[in-house]
């Protein structure tokens, strides 16, 4: 045969022969994308439980009270008389954030002098500790701006204007780029459904690469260039169709921002898909069974999902780390797509698509002359001496 008549048996075993592989290639990022954008719809972690200890019990104390009472960050849950009752609270997770107004709260303030609120947040979880901080700030910056300027009109008698420029001589302002809401939709989904597709190539791929081991006599015939080009190219483009289908349903139905151009997607895609195809094909070429392979793919899977700096920013990895994540394809590929899809552009889109092209060529190659190796002393049995 030659790589059209293998392309077109390909096409076969994997929509009519072996549908798990259509499952596997098709299904993966779709079913990641679904099932976390669902759990992050909300776009930010909103009805914080959140406890209170007002020992000064005042309407100056109950302002500020009402003032987290309103945001939709946090849910007041109980109040309590002490700090000792506060911090046993969080101890025993009834809520996940405290905050404790100090006796002469009022009095202070009036007096011109500051006095501390508490906050405290359970750090178990940093995304909610990083919620609940950036929130308490927000509402104790606004409540002091508001109560400081009352209070300077009704002490000095002072024009509002003034009393405002007063106590609050220099004004802060937070401006966030590309996803101004921290939405954890727009931050984490897309890199998930990502590695997931990635996944489902490898698994795609790894059922195609086996059968032939297990069946040596059907393309006996052929050479290894043609049998690995026939094999790869209907899982490439089935994969750039694929990769297609789960941005268009990020877009119109979990609303997550597409401001990407089509040829920068089409560029970034076309060679990620085919640096995972050809390292998927190179993988299950090292090994003598399709559940090595899997095991092999899935132990690849999470590390190349940690260290490929979605995440966690590769500059703030030590040496070790950043070294191996430069032998991830997904490190060249998840990054960039947020930043195309967030942003619009992607300064190392043309970069990174070259180095994913360099790595599917050489992947490819190494492909190649295993399976040729592997071919070579495959029996009529489909047993191979050298194998993991």
């Amino acid at each position: 045969m030659n790589w059209r008549q293998i392309c077109k048996r390909e096409i076969g075993q994997l929509f009519i022969t072996d549908r798990r592989r259509a499952v596997f290639l098709f299904g993966a990022s779709l079913a990641y994308l679904i099932l976390f954008s669902l759990l992050y719809s909300t776009h930010t972690i909103k009805a914080v439980p959140l406890i209170i200890c007002d020992e000064d019990q005042t309407q100056f104390s109950r302002t500020l009270i009402q003032a987290f009472d309103d945001s939709e960050r946090f849910q007041i849950i109980d109040y309590v008389s002490t700090q000792t009752e506060l911090e046993q609270a969080l101890q025993e997770k009834e809520g996940y954030a405290a905050v404790h107004i100090p006796r002469k709260f009022t009095q202070d303030a009036k007096a011109g002098r500051s006095s501390t609120v508490l906050l405290m947040a359970d750090g178990a979880n940093i995304l909610i500790a990083n919620t609940v901080t950036t929130a308490a700030q927000e509402i104790i910056a606004a409540f002091s701006q508001e109560t400081g300027t009352r209070l300077t009109e009704t002490n000095t008698g002072q024009m509002p204007a003034m009393a405002e420029n007063k106590t609050a001589p220099a004004e802060f302002r937070l401006r966030v780029l590309n996803n101004p809401t921290q939405s954890y939709l727009y931050f984490f989904v897309l890199g998930l459904s990502m590695a997931a597709f990635q996944q489902g190539i490898f698994l795609a791929i790894g059922a195609s690469v086996q059968h032939e081991y297990r069946h040596p006599e059907e393309l006996s015939q052929s050479h290894p260039l043609s049998i690995m080009a026939g094999k790869l190219l209907p899982y490439w483009i089935s994969g750039t169709l694929t990769f297609f289908l789960t941005i268009s349903a990020a877009i119109y139905f979990f609303n997550i921002p597409g401001r990407a151009s089509l040829p920068s997607l089409l560029l970034l895609s076309s060679t990620f898909i085919f640096a995972a195809v050809s390292l998927g094909a190179f993988l299950a070429s090292l090994c003598h069974s399709e559940l090595t392979f899997t095991r092999l793919s899935i132990a690849y899977t999470v590390p190349a999902f940690v260290l490929s700096g979605y995440t966690w920013p590769l500059e703030a990895m030590d040496r070790a780390g950043r070294i191996i994540s430069y032998t991830f394809p997904l490190s060249y590929f998840s990054n960039t797509l947020r930043e195309l899809m967030l942003a619009g552009y992607s300064p190392v889109l043309y970069q990174n698509s070259m180095i994913l092209f360099l790595l599917g060529t050489s992947l490819f190659s190494m492909t190649i002359m295993c399976y040729s190796h592997r071919k070579s002393h495959v029996d009529t049995k489909g047993r191979v001496p050298y194998q993991l």
